[in-house]
Formats: C-alpha cells, sequence, structure tokens
C-alpha cells in the first residue's frame, strides 16, 4: 500500500480527533482546527482517497469519516513512531512501586490499577508463571525447638511459606546449616525433580524436601489468575455505552480459563510491545476492540504479561508507552528484589 505524505498526515489527523472526539471527523475539521494547508475541498478528496484504500470509512452518508482497523494499523505502524512516557511521569510511577511491599502479588495489583487509571481503559497485569515451577532457593527458620517455618522462593519471585514439624531439636544455627546443603541440591528442581532425594537416615531433612514437594504440587496446581482493573473505564467509552452487549464479551474473554493465550494470540511487535487492532484479535469477542499487550519474566520461559483491552479508538501511543515502561519496571523489580 502507497500512501503520500500528504495523505498520511492528513490520516494521523483523522485518528487524532476522532480518539479525542469519538465523532465523525469531516474536512473542514481537519481544515480549520489543524491549519492543513489545503482546502477543505482538497482535504475532502484525499479523505475519499484514504476511503478507497481502506484506511477510513464512511459510517453513515454525508457524515465525515473515522479510521478503519487497517487505518489504525497503518497509524501505530508507520505514523506513531516510538513512544515514551515523560520522566516526571516515570519518575511518579517508580516512587509508588518501591513504596510498596516487596511482593510480586502487590506489584501486579498496583501495575493494574495505575494502567487502568492512566489510560481509562481496562487493565490485565498476568504474574509471571513457568511450565514447570522450579525452585530458586529456601530458607529455615526456627520458630522453636521443634517448629520451623520453611520459606521458598520460587523462579517466578513467588514466595511460599509452610511449618514444619522437626524430628528432633534443632536452632537457628542447625536449620541455616541445613537449608545451605539443601539448596546446593534443590536449586532448579521441580516437584517431580525432587522425589527420592531425602536421605532416609536424615529424618529432618526428609520432613523439609517432603514438605518442599508437596508445597510445589499444590502451587503448579493452583489456577494463577490476572489482575483486572477498570470496569468503569470501559462502560465510560462511548462505543460500548451505546452497546452494552461488547462489554459482555470482553467479560466473557476475561473470565475465561487461559486468558493469557486469547488475549496475546497473533501479536505483533511493535518495539518490544504488541498490538491487536480490532480482526487481528484471535479471540472473536475482541474484534471490536484494540489490546496493547508486553510480557516480563525472566527470559527462560518464565513470563506474565501487562496488557490494556479497550475500544479501536483508543490512545495509541500512550497505551503502547505505558504497557512497554510498566512491564519493563515489573521486571526490574523482580531482578532486584528476588535476583
Amino acid at each position: 500500500m502507497t500512501v503520500t505524505d500528504r495523505r498520511a498526515g492528513i490520516l494521523g489527523l483523522v485518528v487524532r480527533e476522532y480518539v479525542e472526539t469519538a465523532a465523525p471527523v469531516g474536512s473542514r475539521t481537519i481544515h480549520e482546527k489543524y491549519r492543513v494547508p489545503a482546502s477543505p475541498a482538497t482535504i475532502r478528496h484525499e479523505m475519499q482517497a484514504l476511503e478507497e484504500e481502506g484506511l477510513l470509512r464512511q459510517p453513515h452518508t454525508s457524515a465525515g469519516r473515522v479510521p478503519s482497523d487497517e487505518g489504525y494499523r497503518f497509524f501505530v505502524s508507520s505514523l506513531m513512531g516510538q513512544v515514551e512516557l515523560d520522566q516526571t511521569e516515570k519518575a511518579t510511577i517508580r516512587h509508588q512501586f518501591f513504596q510498596a511491599p516487596p511482593e510480586l502479588d502487590e506489584w501486579v495489583d498496583l501495575a493494574a490499577v495505575l494502567l487502568s487509571r492512566s489510560l481509562g481503559l481496562l487493565a490485565i497485569v498476568a504474574p509471571p508463571r513457568a511450565a514447570r515451577l522450579q525452585v530458586r532457593h529456601l530458607e529455615l527458620i526456627a520458630l522453636n525447638d521443634l517448629l520451623a517455618l520453611l520459606v521458598v522462593v520460587m523462579r517466578e519471585a513467588r514466595v511460599l511459606k509452610q511449618l514444619v514439624a522437626l524430628e528432633s531439636a534443632l536452632d537457628q544455627p542447625e536449620l541455616s546449616s541445613l537449608a545451605q546443603r539443601l539448596n546446593e541440591r534443590v536449586s532448579g528442581m521441580s516437584a517431580s525433580d525432587l522425589r527420592g532425594t531425602a536421605d532416609p537416615d536424615d529424618p529432618t531433612e526428609s520432613a523439609v524436601l517432603q514438605t518442599l514437594r508437596r508445597l510445589l504440587e499444590e502451587e503448579s496446581a493452583r489456577e494463577v489468575e490476572a489482575r483486572i482493573e477498570g470496569w468503569t473505564g470501559v462502560l465510560a467509552q462511548p462505543e460500548f455505552q451505546a452497546d452494552y452487549t461488547r462489554v459482555l464479551d470482553i467479560v466473557s474473554v476475561v473470565d475465561r480459563p487461559g486468558v493469557e493465550r486469547l488475549v496475546t494470540a497473533g501479536a505483533r511487535d511493535v518495539g518490544g510491545v504488541s498490538v491487536l487492532i480490532g480482526d487481528e484479535n484471535q479471540a472473536t469477542e475482541l474484534r471490536d476492540c484494540s489490546v496493547v499487550v508486553a510480557p516480563y519474566g525472566d527470559g527462560s520461559g518464565v513470563s506474565g504479561f501487562v496488557g490494556v483491552i479497550g475500544p479501536t479508538r483508543m490512545r495509541y501511543a500512550q497505551g503502547v508507552a505505558s504497557v512497554r515502561y510498566l512491564s519493563g519496571l515489573l521486571q526490574e523489580m523482580m531482578e532486584r528484589v528476588y535476583g
């Protein structure tokens, strides 16, 4: 598709105006509001050419024009360019993250709240997950002579805790020594790897490893839920106020098991962030929506994602910049706290 510079400029202005007003855009608006150095008749001719190219459409006879899905795609891929949040906004977000408790669930919740508030869209943030849950390291903390607290840090930056009844009295130095020996053996192991690893002549070690394996099995069976925030913002969008069944379509997707696959399927990369527009979404319920999503994780199969869902008439530049920054910040926080 070949689009002249003038037509590309007019398309960009139509997208900008329609995103702000949710009303079809006429040639006179482009001429008068944006001071385009061309007559309304010339602009109207160029808009008609853009419609013939499939980049604009006219919802009603004699009405102005609105971007098509292909028009939004051209805007995102060719006109929007690389976008970043300004330094003040970045500093504000970082401050809020460093004020939050150093726990992954807290960061996921915070990211979802910040995204939904700043964009007025539905934010969905999934914590990282691996196909095989693996131990990063463990600690044993003495509570009394015969009771210890097992603390397990997972590769997914998740912390598991469980009480362990000890077969014999051990003080904290002895428990720390046991934890150090076990870490040398179990780091990187999954629940299935732990079978048969206990020393049968050491009942305390056996108790710790049995507890560890049970914790991993329970965590593997647990469905990790994405944090969803921002239904109020979605309901305020004119497109959804006119037809609430479209909101119910979104609800049916985000409440479905395996939402990560539905939201990210068919993703197209834009500077580290994927933007899915209209029919590019594989979930039919999202064919009237756009999704902006970016993964985060440790690069070895452990990944979550940060994303927003809204009408195709969304502020793509701000959405891409926000999702990119928050996914990178979540990854940074994981590395800082969990190593």
